[in-house]
């Protein structure tokens, strides 16, 4: 299965390969303040890959708090939280949040990670995160069906429609200002 992801904007985006299926998965649902007030619901697969890219480089928001052991990633133009990244040995390792993907309302289960030292949650990191390539100044991964939609179609009418929309506002506003004014 494939899992795409991206923040609102588009700045920041992520893919997951996994054999896993919905069923098998596991969505987890973190119970600390900064996943609580972003809603998170994070997968991770550690026979899977991902990969995330952030396009502009400028706009890659990496905020650590509590133990420091992983940047959550957060695009600094329209504030979506897209997972935590930690580097383990050399190794880019990566939980990815659902929030940012069609599928945003899968269930997920609720854990706690409060008691455990910075030694255990590096190791439980190892044995459960993803394998990821963090790739800063790469254009983010972009759903073919449209921004937010998955690759199975959903919502690629909506993305032709939203595409139309600009191009016919470009041209209002064109004719409006005259051609090539108001542009930058």
């Amino acid at each position: 299965m494939r899992i795409e992801g991206r923040c609102h904007c588009g700045n920041l985006g992520f893919a997951l390969e996994t054999a896993h299926t919905w069923e098998t998965i596991g969505p987890r649902e973190c119970d600390c303040s900064f996943c609580r007030a972003h809603a998170s619901r994070c997968v991770s697969d550690p026979a899977g890959r991902a990969e995330i890219r952030a396009a502009d480089p400028e706009r890659l928001v990496r905020y650590r708090f509590g133990l420091g052991t992983a940047d959550f990633l957060l695009c600094g133009s329209c504030g979506v939280y897209l997972g935590a990244y930690a580097e383990e040995e050399g190794q880019g390792l990566s939980t990815l949040n659902l929030r940012a993907t069609p599928h945003h309302d899968r269930p997920g289960a609720s854990v706690s990670y409060g008691p455990e030292a910075a030694s255990e949650r590096r190791a439980r990191r190892r044995g459960r995160w993803t394998p990821t390539d963090l790739r800063v100044g790469a254009p983010a991964v972009r759903p073919e069906a449209g921004p937010g939609e998955g690759r199975d179609g959903e919502g690629a009418e909506r993305a032709e429609t939203e595409a139309e929309m600009e191009t016919e506002t470009e041209t209002e506003t064109e004719t409006e200002t005259g051609a090539g004014e108001g542009r930058g």
